[in-house]
């Protein structure tokens, strides 16, 4: 397996401006009052998202090793590290716009050092050499700068270096969004459960977990068959001859074009490999009137898996079909890291999680992914906890002082001090103990900014 990679990351910190500002919160009094009466402990407030560090199942585990069989532990897991850093340095196919826009540069800076008017000079033979060398150098330039997107195919043997490297940590991901959801809406019962760009099943493994009794069908789909049938043996137990747990699971290669709904719709690690974004929307509109309650995106959480997530987003929201935003936006406008140019920072969050152990020598310590997701409901908006701010980097704790950089309702990124003689102590015993990725139950008022110096009247910028 090679999987080639031409991808150089770089923190790009957005420069930071210091000041000094007073912002009110208002608690939920619901959660004041428990606070207060004890019977609420500041780390379980209910903006608080769990679980934060996640362990494979052992059944799941074990299957995982039993599919694995004979083949070399070591190959397996340099051709799963070789496939995690691949994944993470792709790129959505370049747009037409973006081929044209880069080659009228590469073409104005070849004009300056090929210039054209020397054809004149040259004569007919010459001339033609000129030409070739020319385009030549045009086209050696594109190719370094455009990027060569390419679909991942998913054979017998990729398929199981996936489940390897990969099924332990997207399972982690998908569990803690899925717990999320169910958390946010305790009344929620799907009885349906439709995934596009399955995979190995790892969306099956945490729906079936948390709603089992509730779904009476699971339909997958994967262009593969290979992974459909990797998928279908972990639910087996590695036991080609044993009989499936689950009731009424569905595998297909194509998204069918019969119309039937589905409570529960999730598309995960998948839009990367469609190949335009035409083919994106068209999959997303299906899956969207597929749709009868909640849909979950999730990509990688680089720079370029969260423009897609949020190129989701805004795109359902834009449907005549009315939906809203459950997580893990506070709001329904674009995403403030996208729109502000500078910010070249991902909208990502962490989930810690232990990888597959293939044997006494594999590495089994906790490792941290990071990843971009947007649930979206049908319907008009009905939560009333929906507006909460949510952290969107590591709360920083100080002496006396707690830093937290917020997402909020208004669409915008606000970083807030809370200390107990500004915000009062319920409020700053939940701030202080909420994590990157927790919502804080509370309002936020207008923040009342002086600047610590006169040469600077900017607004902060959030880093």
């Amino acid at each position: 397996m090679n999987f080639s990679l031409n991808f150089t990351t770089r923190n790009l910190v957005p420069r930071l401006h210091r000041f000094t500002s007073k912002i009110a919160v208002d608690l939920e009094p619901a959660v004041i009052s428990a606070l207060e009466h004890a019977t609420l402990k500041p780390r379980k407030h209910p903006g608080v998202v769990r679980p934060n560090h996640v362990e494979l199942p052992k059944h799941l585990n074990d299957t995982l090793k039993r599919i694995a069989g004979d083949h070399p532990i070591k190959k397996l897991l340099h051709d799963g590290q070789q496939l995690n850093a691949y994944i993470k340095s792709r790129h959505p196919p370049p747009t037409q716009d973006e081929i044209e826009n880069k080659k009228r540069i590469i073409i104005e800076e070849v004009n300056a050092k090929m210039p054209l008017d020397r054809l004149a000079t040259l004569d007919e033979d010459e001339a033609e050499r000129w030409r070739r060398k020319r385009d030549l150098e045009i086209n050696k330039r594109l190719g370094q700068r455009i990027y060569a997107w390419k679909r991942i195919d998913y054979g017998v043997y990729e398929s199981l270096v996936y489940a390897i490297a990969r099924g332990a940590q997207e399972y982690a991901v998908l569990k803690r969004i899925l717990t999320e959801l169910a958390q946010r809406d305790e009344l929620f019962r799907p009885r349906s459960y439709f995934d596009f760009g399955s995979g190995i099943g790892t969306g099956m493994w945490v729906a079936s977990e948390l709603w089992r009794e509730h779904i009476f069908e699971y339909y997958n789909v994967d262009r593969s068959r290979e992974m459909n049938e990797i998928s279908e043996l972990i639910l087996r137990d590695g036991h080609e001859n044993k009989q499936i747990s689950l009731r009424n699971v569905f595998y297909r290669q194509f998204l069918p074009a019969i119309e039937t709904n589905y409570d529960l719709v999730i598309i995960s690690h998948t839009l990367f490999e469609l190949e335009n974004k035409e083919q994106r929307e068209d999959v997303l509109r299906n899956l969207w009137r597929k749709c009868d309650g909640y849909m979950v995106i999730v990509e990688e959480g680089t720079r370029r898996g969260s423009e897609l997530v949020n190129e989701a987003r805004q795109f359902l929201l834009e449907q005549e079909q009315e939906g809203h935003t459950v997580a893990p936006c506070p709001h329904d406008t674009i995403c403030p890291r996208l729109r502000d140019l500078a910010d070249r920072t991902p909208c990502n969050f962490p989930i810690s999680y232990v990888p597959l152990r293939l044997g006494s020598d594999s590495l089994a310590d906790r490792h941290t992914s990071l990843y971009s997701y947007a649930i979206l409901k049908k319907g008009s908006q009905s939560d009333s906890s929906s507006s909460w701010p949510r952290i969107v980097r590591p709360t920083l704790v100080r002496s006396k002082h707690a830093i937290c950089r917020l997402c909020t309702e208004k669409g915008n990124l606000q970083e807030v001090i809370f200390t107990k003689s500004k915000h009062g102590k319920s409020a700053y015993s939940c701030a202080k103990v909420s994590r990157w990725g927790d919502r804080l139950p509370m309002s936020l008022g207008q923040p009342q900014i002086k600047p610590e110096s006169k040469e600077s009247e900017e607004p902060p910028v959030l880093a």
